[in-house]
């Protein structure tokens, strides 16, 4: 395949990748959270009780007695407590213990950690409370079957059938709830039903994947390389460089960095200065646009406070974006005079380190 046709095939794949339909995350999988037990045990905790703010009621109770097979009784939920981390006479935790008038029902959530808890502990601890009706509950991802659980009386209950009942369930209680908890509510049964499905990527984009492999793989193969590249080329110029620690002191040895998922590579120089708290970061970066230069403060505070010594220093500079000052003058990818960079950054370098004196 000539060079023409393999960037046609690209194009044409990158193209399809864009029908490609996004997987929105959830909000707990923004905030990286859905796979902690404590977190999930916590959000239990609020949803289980009747009397905070959410205003859905019983709801969850409710959805709870019908996959954990509770006596639907009169009254089964007249003065509810619900309780985290309850402490056994062993001095062990239950995840979740739910008191009313009549009933005792004992939760152990999990998510992906292995059903090794100390069963038979909570099992006496429940069967001394002064309740008539007591209830052992596993709530995992997936059945988990036998076990000290099962020979304890633990009645295993998927977090799928819990949230299929609440489902079932919420057009008789959504009148009342309160819009903020609602919302989080639902977001929080859209990522258990992730985490059972293992949804990490939508299904339309693994799709995509099986049918293009070979193309997806020639791509990111070529990816590889050209970050490879532009590996190369931040090495070359660092080469080109006369500045180091011994020559002055007040910039610091060069360093390489990148981002993983990137396409650009950059070549880094700090300079000490007096006037500012943290040192002032000089990137020569190099991405398929070109190289370009950015200077900008480590202490973010000091922005214009930098834009003020580099107008002194007739240092010219572009507006400033996201945080960075830009130098005017920019190079071609291909630019093959890298002394020629490293002369006019270097001057840059030296006007700054000038400035902060003790040379």
């Amino acid at each position: 395949m000539s060079s023409d046709q393999e960037i046609q095939a690209f194009d044409a794949l990158l193209k399809a990748f864009d029908q490609v339909p996004e997987r929105l995350p959830t909000f707990l999988e923004i905030t990286r959270y859905p796979h902690y037990e404590n977190v999930c045990s916590n959000i239990l905790e609020f949803l289980l009780d009747p009397k905070k703010p959410h205003g859905l009621g019983t709801l969850f109770l409710d959805a709870l007695g019908r996959v954990g097979k509770i006596e639907d009784q009169p009254r089964r939920w007249d003065n509810v407590e619900v309780t985290r981390e309850e402490y056994t006479t062993a001095g062990n935790r239950i995840d979740i213990l739910i008191l009313s008038d009549s009933h005792a029902v004992l939760i152990e959530n999990k998510i992906w950690r292995p059903s090794d808890n100390p069963f038979r502990d909570y099992a006496e601890h429940i069967k001394c409370l002064p309740r008539h009706h007591k209830h052992k509950l596993l709530l995992t991802l997936k059945p988990d079957v036998g076990g000290t659980a099962q020979q304890c009386g633990f009645e295993n209950v998927t977090h799928e059938q819990l949230v299929n009942e609440v489902r079932e369930l919420l057009g008789t209680y959504v009148t009342g709830a309160d819009t903020r908890y609602l919302t989080f509510m639902l977001d929080f049964l859209n990522t258990l039903e992730n985490l059972r499905e293992g949804m990490v990527m939508n299904p339309e984009l693994v799709e995509f994947l099986q049918s293009r492999q070979v193309e997806v793989e020639g791509f990111h193969h070529q990816i590889e390389a050209f970050k490879g590249e532009l590996r190369r080329k931040v090495s070359d110029l660092k080469g080109h460089f006369r500045y180091n620690s011994k020559s002055d002191p007040n910039v610091e040895k060069p360093g390489l960095w990148r981002e993983r998922s990137g396409l650009c590579d950059v070549l880094y120089f700090k300079v000490k200065h007096p006037s500012f708290q943290r040192e002032i970061q000089v990137d020569v970066i190099i991405s398929p646009e070109g190289w370009t230069v950015h200077i900008f403060p480590w202490q973010g505070s000091e922005l214009r406070q930098l834009e003020g010594l580099l107008d002194n220093l007739q240092i010219q500079i572009k507006k400033e974006e996201d945080g960075r000052f830009t130098l005017e003058q920019s190079y071609e990818y291909a630019d093959p005079d890298l002394d020629r960079i490293a002369r006019e950054v270097e001057e840059v370098l030296e006007r700054l380190s000038r400035s902060a004196g003790r040379r």
